[in-house]
């Protein structure tokens, strides 16, 4: 599904010194990728899981690991916008600078920037087979059962009774999950909740209390034909700072460096192809799976502004508790196939209050002594805001036109680093994070 979405842009009055806001990159970069919100704090994780599952609605079911059992009220419906407002809140993006931008109000040039249907309860025993339904609940047009087993093949053989299709493999990685003693979190489709016509289904909300803080992935792998791409959007207390990932190699880009491309009015397409080419580069740069730290904000507070920030309400309906004033926001992307991940991930909260944007400057002659060009460096003989012809010239290239508004500021340490957003593409199913499965008719 491609995003459409008009860009609410703040004052242009104010000085972005952030670089001004150049528009989107497209949206369909990233076809396989799944999104998550996780909002933690203190020993509570709530998860809200994307989903643009296509297809029969009556055939989906999900079945996700949880450390403990959920009750009605842990569990609920958000309206899917939330999600089109945190991926474009915090894409890479595409920025343009002038001389201007740089001039103080002395009037010479400042330095550059520091980078930066219910359940058939009735088919048999609850307990048979070792499987328990702890509890039985609806959620939307979701209905929702929690269920304890004590081995694999038992719970395969409940799923099977239900009318599922388990795929190869389930059965090993859901008895690790047994194990480790977790319960399972099942939820397939009431169509009678949905409107009639319906061809979305609503993203899922649900949060329960634990000591680790973590996110499962390894089930989803399962479903997988081919790598798959996971953005995680982290919301968590302003004190707590960046999330980050312990038990997975953080990767680094090349940003903060002038992306020339094709000439004077450069399509905003070509810019989505050039980042996702980048991206590719640096996940895979030292052969393993890792994350990277796209966007690390109070989500308060942007420069430039690609859309307006998510709002009160929809942090706190994403399970957060306070303001926007009162909450970090980090967005971490990882790129894995089934047989890199071992492990589900293992979150820690960094304490790094740090602001952070994956971003991209338009190609400008006079910014030649300030920022390298990608892939060549900084330019032999660079042109610049105090030689002949400087002032406040344009680009030489970059992107046919983009919006002049985004939030500013003179203070070079806003954490500045983009422009231009190379959004993601919600084609983000519920079972990234579970196992997903159709169910048989």
């Amino acid at each position: 599904m491609i995003l459409a979405l008009t860009l609410s842009l703040l004052s242009p009055d104010a000085h972005a010194f952030c670089g001004t806001y150049m528009g989107s990159a497209g949206s369909q970069l990233f076809n396989n990728a799944s999104q998550v919100a996780v909002v933690r704090q203190g020993t509570r994780t709530t998860l809200t899981l994307a989903n643009d599952y296509e297809g029969d609605l009556s055939q989906f079911a999900l079945v996700v690991p949880v450390p403990e059992i959920l009750g009605e009220d842990d569990v609920a419906v958000v309206d899917p916008e939330v999600f089109r407002t945190l991926d474009l809140y915090s894409s890479p993006r595409r920025v343009a600078y002038e001389c201007s931008d740089f001039r103080s109000d002395t009037g010479s040039f400042s330095g550059g920037m520091d980078g930066g249907g219910s359940y058939d309860s009735d088919s048999g025993d609850d307990t048979a087979g070792g499987v328990s339904v702890e509890a039985e609940f609806s959620a939307g047009e979701y209905d929702i059962v929690i269920l304890s087993a004590e081995e694999s093949g038992g719970l395969v053989d409940w799923l099977n009774a239900q009318g599922y299709a388990i795929p190869d493999g389930a059965e090993e990685l859901l008895g690790e999950y047994i194990e480790a003693g977790s319960y399972f979190f099942a939820a397939k489709v009431d169509l009678a909740d949905l409107p009639d016509g319906a061809t979305w289904l609503s993203p899922l909300r649900f949060g329960y209390d634990s000591d680790v803080f973590s996110l499962p992935i390894r089930l989803g792998t399962i479903n997988a034909s081919s790598a798959q791409d996971l953005v995680a959007y982290v919301i968590n207390d302003e004190s707590k700072g960046q999330v980050h990932i312990s038990n997975y190699p953080q990767v680094e880009i090349d940003d903060e460096c002038m992306w020339p491309g094709e000439g004077a009015g450069a399509g905003e397409e070509d810019f989505g192809k050039f980042y996702a080419k980048e991206f590719q580069a640096a996940i895979t740069a030292d052969g393993r799976p890792g994350w990277l730290l796209e966007y690390s904000w109070s989500p308060a507070w942007c420069d430039p502004c690609t859309t307006d920030p998510p709002t009160d309400e929809q942090l706190q309906g994403l399970g957060f508790d306070g303001s926007a004033y009162e909450a970090w926001f980090t967005r971490i992307h990882m790129r894995y196939a089934a047989t890199d991940v071992d492990q589900d991930l293992v979150f820690y909260e960094s304490g790094l209050e740090e602001t952070d944007q994956v971003r991209y400057i338009d190609y400008n002659v006079q910014m030649e002594d300030r920022f390298p060009v990608c892939g060549l460096g900084m330019v032999e003989d660079p042109g610049s805001c105090d030689g002949a012809g400087g002032g406040d010239g344009g680009s030489d290239g970059g992107s046919d036109g983009g919006s002049d508004g985004g939030s500013g500021d003179d203070d070079d340490d806003k954490g500045c680093s983009a422009v231009g957003s190379a959004g993601l593409s919600l084609f983000g199913v519920l079972g990234a994070l579970g196992l997903a499965l159709r169910r048989r008719r």
